[in-house]
Formats: structure tokens, sequence, C-alpha cells
């Protein structure tokens, strides 16, 4: 860049258009809303696991804990205490 483009500031003026004149450009636009868009969907998934309630029934630990394996390799269920 020149002393000339500088003192202008045609360059602020280019660098505030987005790129959507060539495919880098657009890709790189694409790339941009998929981030945003990832941590977005994390930060959303996190309020819900905060504020939702936990089950009562243990959820998958709690039916883990009540299979066992036979000497087949076949799960049954336990018997209820």
């Amino acid at each position: 860049m020149s002393a000339a483009e500088i003192a202008d500031n045609k360059w602020e003026l280019q660098s505030t258009k987005p790129p959507v004149g060539s495919a880098g450009g657009v890709l790189q636009l694409l790339l941009m809303v998929g981030f945003v868009g990832l941590f977005g969907w994390l930060l959303v998934s996190s309020v819900i696991g905060i504020v939702t309630p936990k089950a009562e029934d243990g959820g998958l630990a709690g039916s883990y804990k009540n299979m066992k394996v036979d000497g087949d390799g076949s799960k049954k269920e336990a018997p209820a205490e």
C-alpha cells in the first residue's frame, strides 16, 4: 500500500465490505456462520442442561446398574430387590 492510499483511507472502505465477489469469500462467510452456529448451539444446550430438572430414575447410570451379564454374554434384567 502506498502512502497516498493510506491517506485516502480507500482500504478502510474496502475492508468493511463483505467478500461476496469470489468463491473463497463466500466460503469464508459460510465458515464464520458455521462457527457462530456451533457456538450458539453449545451455549443454548448448556443453558437447557442447567435449567432442566434431573430425572428421578437416574438415567443411563440407573439402568446400567440394574443389568447383569450371564455366562453366555446375554444381558438380562436383574431381579427386583
